[in-house]
């Protein structure tokens, strides 16, 4: 089992001051063009539309994640209705799908969260807190401007989240991404670990470690990606929720050792790994 990349990820990730390819090269993945078609692998490949994917993989039959495990997490919209379908039951602010031009529903409750089905601006503290009807034309014509006209908006339930720190934008959450690896949640770390290297309430407990990884599992069970990244936030009474979820082939960290040690297990590879504060692996459904 080998790892491959699409080397035209190289720019943006330079641009994001991302180091992932540096450690995928440490960890000697080989560039997209160097596969061949009787070679199995993982291929870590950027947020591109799911035809450019297509075109990168389709003579390359024994490369994971195929097209059709990719695309139900390329949208947080698909990810929810495949949670739904799959009768996954995890804590999960609830939802309103905003298309262009419909009115609002009858039942909005605020304040509110909204990003597109697609991509969230995660500014944080009140910019992103939408308390009435005319914050919510404005922040959705905001998003539409950036996103496109007919992008599909979600106004979710605001939950007051438990802060870390301080960011540039305000406070940011006490939120986790865990890496799931075979429907099996590996390993998981803080979320704004780029912008923030000691947030605070660090590391969770053991407890809550469990209890994420149990939720985890139960989401990753919903889809057949051999990688998943998914979000997890603590509110301030100390339940912790799903927030989204996507590909873990285009997800990034600031955690190089959670990330290698991730990429070594979709390799097979199962060596014991020691975490730290911010980030480590998470306890298997048997306790281990």
């Amino acid at each position: 089992m080998e790892l491959f990349y699409d080397p035209r990820d190289d720019r943006l990730y330079e641009e994001r001051g991302s180091d992932l390819l540096f450690w995928l090269d440490d960890l000697g993945a080989k560039p997209l063009d160097e596969a061949r078609p009787e070679d199995e692998g993982f291929l870590f490949a950027g947020a591109r539309p799911l035809d450019d994917y297509r075109r990168l993989v389709v003579n390359l039959p024994r490369l994971r994640d195929r097209p059709d495990e990719r695309a139900p997490l390329l949208r947080l919209d698909a990810v929810l209705d495949a949670l739904t379908s799959a009768n996954v039951s995890v804590p999960t602010p609830r939802t309103w799908r905003l298309a262009v031009d419909d009115p609002a529903p009858g039942d909005l409750t605020f304040p509110l969260f909204l990003r597109t089905a697609q991509t969230s601006w995660k500014l944080g503290g009140r910019i992103s807190r939408v308390r009435n009807s005319t914050e919510l034309e404005e922040e959705a014509f905001a998003l539409r401007r950036a996103f496109g006209w007919d992008a599909l908006i979600l106004a979710r339930e605001w939950l007051e989240l438990e802060t870390a720190g301080e960011g540039g934008y305000g406070p940011l959450p006490k939120e986790i991404r865990v890496w799931i690896v075979d429907g099996e949640p590996s390993a998981w770390a803080f979320h704004y670990l780029n912008v923030l290297p000691k947030p605070r309430g660090f590391p969770p407990t053991p407890d809550e470690l469990a209890l994420v990884a149990d939720q985890a599992r139960r989401v990753g069970g919903a889809f057949r990606s051999r990688l998943i990244a998914a979000d997890f936030a603590r509110r301030k009474d100390g339940t912790w929720w799903f927030i989204e979820a996507g590909p873990g082939s285009c997800a990034g960290t600031a955690h190089e050792t959670v990330f290698k040690a991730v990429a070594r297990r979709l390799r097979g590879e199962r060596e014991a790994w020691v975490g730290n504060a911010v980030g480590g692996p998470l306890p298997s459904a048997h306790g281990g």
